[in-house]
């Protein structure tokens, strides 16, 4: 490996750790330091470099997140929170799972930040209810993490766009089965040793009401996936509003649309097709904003234009990491590698641990690319490293200093507030460990004996 390759890959590593310590949207921070570099030590052209921001990519986080952000702004996902709280009845003991299915499905939708829509009802229930805050949290947070490795969710798009970028077949639906399973299993072990704790059960029955998905009276301040670390947050929940009334016909058009977009990224490929899920998507919210426009123009500004230009800034950098040979040069230093497991097993650790205090999403198109290499003489399963990857890095977001954490913490009642802070830290940091355990060791281990 050459030594400006050496360096081209240090300034990422470096450009990541400055956008996370001081707060700076490590998207533009990327593609501004990936214009310098590629004009002098890349030796090309703006337009060369420029050539490669993922337009399809961005595409499709585009249209998904704008048909999301439309079902959320008309109520849509509140009526689907209320109709699913309303089936639990008296059975509290269902409610986590309410919350782990709710969080899974607006994320699978195209919502990374489904927890941070469910979290605050997850709190209001466990208050309400007689239920473990800690347990009622992790439900709508695991849920949330296997609903974004949905097909049409932002770390199922991810993962497979740079698989294919760097020539790996990935099936996203196999890819979100795992972690499917892997999740589930962990809501069963917290469930399991948290079994004896349970807050006051106060007088009231079961609270169902679509106003608990609505925002809090005072809104979080905490960070996004831009990567700035999380700051103080200040969440009290307490909703008012009408229940069981009929769905509007915005809100019948949105849910026609999105069970149209779930039909067809799941039926199309069994016809041998491929779709453009982000042109779907994308196709469906401008029909919904043309035929109910005063109610979905709220909508573009809650476009997560913040991961859009994240993904962007951070692709458009290793591919000019990829054209300079950088990322090739990498396969020639996995000859000098004992055990390309052990080398996988290690890049797994890196993602959590950096993951659980900086930005999950920036380090699918970072370390995914720079890893590959390091297995490539190994028989180590290349699909495989990219969703334990993936996995490793997200299971520990429910670490307290992480956005769905820190939610979790300042929404739960005042006098649990230490406690869950404590579970929480113990969680994130064993997931640390168990996450790329786990991961490589059903993903990976069978293949490379």
């Amino acid at each position: 490996m050459t030594t400006v390759q050496l360096i081209s890959i240090g300034i990422l590593l470096l450009t990541l750790a400055i956008g996370t310590l001081r707060g700076v949207h490590i998207g533009a921070l990327a593609l501004a330091v990936a214009l310098g570099v590629g004009l002098t030590l890349g030796a090309e052209s703006a337009k060369e470099v420029m050539g490669g921001f993922p337009v399809d990519l961005m595409l499709l986080l585009l249209g998904i997140t704008y048909l999301v952000a439309i079902a959320r702004v008309n109520g849509t996902l509140d009526r689907l929170v209320d109709w699913a709280v309303r089936r639990t009845g008296d059975r509290k003991a269902l409610l986590p799972w309410v919350m782990f299915a709710i969080a899974l499905a607006i994320a699978a939708l195209g919502n990374p930040l489904a927890a941070m829509i469910v979290i605050p009802i997850a709190m209001l229930l466990a208050e309400q209810n007689g239920r473990d805050p800690v347990v009622m949290g992790l439900g709508a947070i695991n849920g949330s993490l296997a609903g974004c490795f949905a097909p049409t969710s932002l770390y199922g798009l991810l993962s497979v766009s740079i698989g294919e970028m760097a020539g790996v077949e990935l099936n996203p639906f196999g890819q979100f089965a795992f972690v499917l399973a892997v999740v589930i299993g962990l809501q069963l072990g917290a469930q399991f040793l948290f079994r004896r704790h349970r807050t006051t059960d106060p007088d009231h029955t079961p609270v169902s009401t679509a106003a608990a998905s609505a925002p809090p009276d005072i809104a979080p301040q905490d960070t996004d996936e831009s990567g700035s670390a999380p700051v103080a947050v200040q969440t009290r929940v307490g909703y008012t509003a009408p229940s069981g009334t009929r769905a509007t016909a915005v809100q019948r058009v949105t849910m026609v649309a999105l069970s149209l977009l779930v039909a067809v990224v799941i039926l199309v490929p069994l016809f041998g097709y491929e779709v453009n899920i982000g042109a779907v998507a994308l196709s469906l919210a401008v029909v919904i904003a043309l035929l109910f426009p005063k109610e979905s123009r709220p909508a573009i500004a809650d476009i997560d234009w913040s991961t859009i230009l994240l993904v962007g800034g951070v692709v458009t950098y290793v591919g000019i990491l990829q054209r300079m040979g950088a990322v090739d040069s990498l396969g020639d230093v996995a000859v000098n590698i004992p055990s390309a497991l052990a080398a996988a097993l290690t890049v797994c650790f890196i993602a959590a641990v950096i993951s659980a205090f900086a930005s999950t999403t920036a380090l699918f198109p970072a370390l995914i690319p720079l890893a590959l290499p390091m297995v490539a003489t190994g028989n180590v399963s290349a699909a495989g490293l990219i969703i334990a990857i993936g996995v490793s890095a997200t299971l520990v977001d429910a670490s307290p200093f992480s956005t769905s954490g820190a939610v979790m913490v300042a929404s739960s009642p005042p006098e649990e507030h230490t406690r869950v802070f404590k579970m929480l830290l113990r969680w994130g940091l064993s997931m640390a460990i168990i996450g790329p355990l786990v991961t490589c060791g059903l993903l990976l281990l069978p293949g490379y004996f």
